[in-house]
């Protein structure tokens, strides 16, 4: 799967420029953030907390494909662990679910220059140890993300960020390398949680990490390995107490115990409801679906280094012999869509033009030819209960390269086996993920990830960081879109990732539960998208 003519040797317009930092106008920039964030991130951002009743003692069981593994935010975004960290901690900038940005533990943020952003913070807030929130955890928080020795999953996040600064108890202000328009947005996910610096030094990363302080509505009371974790409303929450005063997130991997806890009463919302259960689950008195098109893709992470996936023409064989028309139909009953690049429906700069993915045996068979493939062994490693439908998909990927001449071998592990592994990244070739976009731009996903130092970066192309690095910083968004084009074009040569499906996702609720869910799977359970009644 060659990249179409000319596109690899493009050179947008004004790279040498961006690359160089030329001055742009705080003006211009100002509309660039205007444009990308709305109109609550551009100069300036405030908001009054309401003031909410007092919720009824009530407990909230969700059941998850899989237990947690890491309850320290910087050092996991796997969604099993993301469910209960985005609830403990609180970030300084909220995005809703319709994309929106609020405050949160910033009530305002500025625009000083092009590369200065100030962020006022929340007065009265303490950690659930008592600790108070102040300038100082902020600054510890943003730059231990950044910092090599502690080796966090986060650390490309705010790579544009060049230093913290503390200007007062109440307000810091964050010095980026270029301009950085997305800097709001990136606060408000993956890596922006906020931790307690003088608790954490008290208590090192291990001791964080099995009894997390965060400022979020739900404090952690305990995790019992492979079985639950447990957690209690935050009484007195800045931002209101949440519905239930008692919140369990349950480890039920199969699919079937896992809906029939849902069907018995003894979970209120599940995650991962495959297809062939949906009617099931709508169709019960006390039962109802929620779903939404996941802002992220269901791949293959593809380790390039290792051989034969260092060859391109084999990554190429790989993906065409897909036949992610029939996944679709067959696993999600036609719900989702087929990818036609790294870049999900939905994200700025998806381009509809471009064709999807193509299925063709018969080009996979030429492209191994080539690639002079010889039968050496590819490793497929996977998990069950992770993704919807993770094991079968996994299987019928293994019986469609077979049929090329692929020999894949299949490799199904606990989640927790999966999780360390990442965090070695010691996977052997293949492993199947579900990346999801923290910015609605590609910055958030395909950069955030496969960029240099990136959680799945095990393959470079100068070409293609070049590329990444200037279209990050630039105000222009023919420039970015520009080189987001050539960058596809890269990508879909040497298939750094093989993307599969951009799914819809189901969730089982009780019809009990005022609950909707995030495109980006965020399991947000404040008080504005989770309200309980009587049944």
């Amino acid at each position: 799967m060659s990249a179409p003519a000319g596109e690899r040797s493009e050179t947008p317009d004004g790279l040498e420029r961006v690359l160089d930092g030329d001055a742009i106008s705080r003006r211009a920039f100002a509309a660039r953030v205007s444009l990308l964030l709305g109109s609550a991130a551009a100069a300036s951002v405030r908001t009054d907390i309401a003031g909410a009743q007092t919720p009824s003692k009530t407990s909230f069981v969700i059941a998850q494909g899989g237990d947690v593994s890491r309850l320290d935010p910087h050092m996991s975004t796997v969604v099993h662990d993301t469910a209960v960290s985005f609830n403990v901690f609180d970030n300084l900038v909220s995005r809703r679910r319709d994309g929106r940005l609020e405050p949160s533990l910033a009530t305002s943020w500025e625009l000083v220059s092009p590369t200065l952003w100030r962020f006022v913070l929340r007065r009265g807030v303490t950690f659930h140890n008592g600790d108070p929130f102040t300038a100082a955890d902020v600054k510890f928080s943003i730059e231990r993300t950044q910092d090599p020795a502690a080796k966090t999953l986060v650390r490309t996040v705010f790579t544009t960020v060049e230093r913290v600064e503390v200007s007062g108890p109440h307000a810091v202000l964050l010095h980026t390398r270029k301009p950085d328009p997305l800097l709001p947005a990136r606060l408000a996910f993956f890596g922006g949680q906020i931790i307690p610096k003088s608790h954490f030094e008290r208590v090192s990363a291990e001791g964080f990490n099995a009894r997390p302080v965060g400022t979020g509505p739900l404090r952690f009371v305990e995790h019992i390995k492979s079985d639950r974790v447990v957690l209690e409303r935050s009484s007195g929450y800045w931002g209101g107490d949440i519905a239930a005063e008692r919140v369990t997130f349950r480890a039920i991997p199969e699919t079937g115990p896992r809906v029939a806890a849902l069907l018995k009463g003894e979970a209120d919302l599940i995650t991962t409801l495959p297809p062939d259960h949906v009617e099931r689950v709508d169709m019960h008195p006390s039962t109802r679906v929620e779903e939404t098109l996941y802002a992220g893709l269901h791949l293959l992470v593809v380790d390039s280094r290792r051989p034969p996936l260092d060859n391109p023409k084999v990554k190429q064989a790989l993906s065409l012999a897909i036949d992610r028309e029939a996944i679709l139909k067959d696993m999600w009953h036609g719900r989702g869509l087929v990818p036609n690049g790294p870049i999900p429906k939905g994200d700025n700069f998806y381009d509809d033009a471009r064709p999807p993915f193509k299925y063709d045996p018969a080009l996979a068979r030429q492209r191994l030819r080539e690639g002079s493939y010889k039968g050496e062994v590819i490793y497929l490693e996977s998990s069950s209960g992770y993704l919807t439908n993770d094991k079968p998909m996994s299987e019928a990927l293994i019986s469609m390269w077979q049929d090329v001449g692929l020999n894949v071998k299949l490799e199904i592990h606990e989640f927790s086996v999966m999780m360390q592994k990442l965090r070695e990244r010691s996977f052997k070739g293949l492993r199947l993920g579900s990346p999801a976009s923290t910015l609605g731009d590609p910055d958030g996903m395909m950069w955030r990830l496969l960029g240099p130092g990136g959680a799945h970066d095990t393959w470079r192309h100068p070409r293609f960081d070049e590329l990444g690095e200037a279209a990050r910083f630039s105000i222009d968004e023919e420039f970015r879109s520009r080189c987001y084009r050539a960058m596809v074009s890269i990508f879909l040569e040497y298939l750094p990732w093989i993307p599969i499906i951009q799914p819809v996702e189901w969730y089982g609720v009780r019809r009990s539960v005022d609950w909707k869910p995030y495109p980006t799977q965020q399991m947000e359970l404040r008080q504005f998208n989770l309200k309980l009644r009587r049944a």
